[in-house]
């Protein structure tokens, strides 16, 4: 993790707060994000207000290439991450690596989309969810695990906001966080299994 692994988890902790205020007991806030890519919005709105006086970008979707020489067969297989916060590295662009990547597939100009990036240049990765299935949830840190292998310094995040979810489901996906030693936020409104 990096200096700023503190504010990102103070900045999640605070989304996790205000979706609880929204949901718990009978309240229900319709103006809370209620789907998967209302949160991950949510997550790089509040992220981009956080850095907007640093040079570190935030995206979504970003693919985690190990390296700059990975492959187009490769690329391909790479899950995407929900939202990833870039930064330069010893004085290479992750624009500049993307570039390349993106280049390898020979579709020219045509596509403008630099969805691969070399996992050297992630500051932050987050993957949320608001769904509590175990076994998406496991993938889905599983991906965040290889990232902080790959990358000591990527602060690492797994966002769960499913008020309607099973705790037993939710402590099963923190568990298995606290494992792969990943931070996990989540909440759930529903106190019996």
């Amino acid at each position: 993790m990096n200096s700023d692994f503190a504010d990102v988890e103070a900045s999640l902790n605070q989304l996790r707060w205000d979706y609880a205020q929204g949901c718990g007991s009978d309240l229900e806030d319709p103006g809370l994000p209620t789907t998967e890519r209302d949160t991950v919005a949510e997550i790089r709105s509040r992220l981009r207000a956080l850095f907007a006086n640093r040079d570190l970008q935030v995206h979504c979707e970003v693919k985690p290439a190990s390296s700059q020489d990975t492959q187009p067969d490769e690329l391909k297989t790479l899950p995407r991450v929900d939202v990833v916060v870039l930064t330069e590295r010893d004085g290479a662009s992750w624009l500049s690596s993307a570039k390349t990547l993106q280049d390898r597939y020979k579709k020219g100009a045509i596509e403008a989309r630099f969805a691969s990036v070399p996992v050297k240049f992630f500051h932050t990765a987050i993957e949320a969810k608001i769904q509590s299935g175990v076994p998406d949830a496991k993938k889905d840190i599983d991906t965040l695990a290889f990232i902080r292998r790959s990358n000591s310094e990527c602060n690492c995040f797994f966002v769960l906001l499913n008020a309607r979810g099973r705790p037993r489901d939710h402590r099963a996906i923190a568990a298995y966080g606290h494992e792969r030693d990943i931070t996990v936020i989540e909440y759930t409104a529903q106190v019996r299994d």
